[in-house]
């Protein structure tokens, strides 16, 4: 897996051996020649639209007065459903924007937003791993500290309707993977990967991973998650360098992963 600097050769002066270089050239005649420009300032453009949508969830919420304590504690649905729209707008919204506005029109050919079949058993593979990472780091955890480990998924109510535990499902543990993905190991990974080399940009795409999904009561809670959280992000980095750029593998992952802890925060 590799990240040119420059556009990808065209299709014909490929050697018939070689996997195909990421971002893969563009597939029609008109898009030959295409420049491909997106790379870490549309990083950072996406980052802060995440922020601001969050920033935008909760002014909504607060108006609402959905903003308490306790509201915050144990989210509602809608209010679950706001907060993590508003915040697609950086992660969903903006490498759409990037593919249009500086790349080659496509999600797939830019980002590797794509699925095979053998994704689907590599993706288990690596949820696999990551879910038996995150058990060793909390086994570490309450050895070390003696107390439960901190989770992130306080803020889903227990035991809803049937109806509710479906959306939060679905919002949580599919479509946020797939929004997630399109952004860390689709934009992000690929961006540090051009301009520097595929290491720093798992290392880096991974720990931003795992700080924007910092939560706890204390300092040590909140490291615990970031790392549980990056240790995940790396899997899902090497799952999409495996697969040569697809991000087949890390979504089936991230979904495993994500239903995994939303069925047991909804039931346990």
């Amino acid at each position: 897996m590799t990240f040119p600097s420059e556009p990808p050769l065209p299709p014909h002066a490929q050697p018939p051996t070689t996997p195909p270089p990421l971002p893969p050239p563009p597939t029609s005649s008109a898009a030959q020649g295409l420049v491909i420009r997106w790379g870490l300032g549309d990083v950072f453009i996406g980052l802060a639209l995440w922020i601001a949508g969050g920033i935008v969830a909760s002014i909504i919420l607060i108006t609402a007065g959905d903003g308490s304590e306790s509201s915050f504690t144990e989210l509602s649905l809608g209010a679950l459903t706001i907060s993590m729209v508003c915040g697609w707008a950086g992660f969903l919204g903006w490498p759409v924007v990037a593919t249009y506005w500086k790349g080659q029109r496509s999600l797939r050919l830019d980002f590797g937003l794509d699925l095979r079949a053998i994704d689907l058993a590599w993706g288990l593979v690596g949820g696999f791993v990551a879910l038996v990472l995150s058990i060793l780091g909390g086994i570490a955890w309450v050895l070390i500290s003696g107390e439960p480990s901190p989770s992130n998924t306080e803020f889903l109510p227990t035991k809803p309707s049937a109806l509710t535990a479906f959306v939060i499902f679905f919002l949580v543990a599919i479509c946020t993977p797939v929004v997630e993905e399109l952004f860390f190991r689709g934009l992000f990974l690929r961006a540090l990967g051009r301009r520097w080399n595929l290491v720093t940009g798992v290392i880096i795409s991974s720990l931003v991973f795992g700080l924007f999904h910092a939560q706890g009561d204390t300092w040590g809670q909140a490291a615990f998650i970031v790392g549980v959280t990056a240790t995940y992000g790396a899997v899902f980095a090497l799952l999409v360098i495996r697969a040569n750029g697809r991000l087949g593998p890390s979504i089936v992952a991230h979904i495993c992963v994500n239903a995994v802890g939303v069925l047991g925060a909804l039931y346990l």
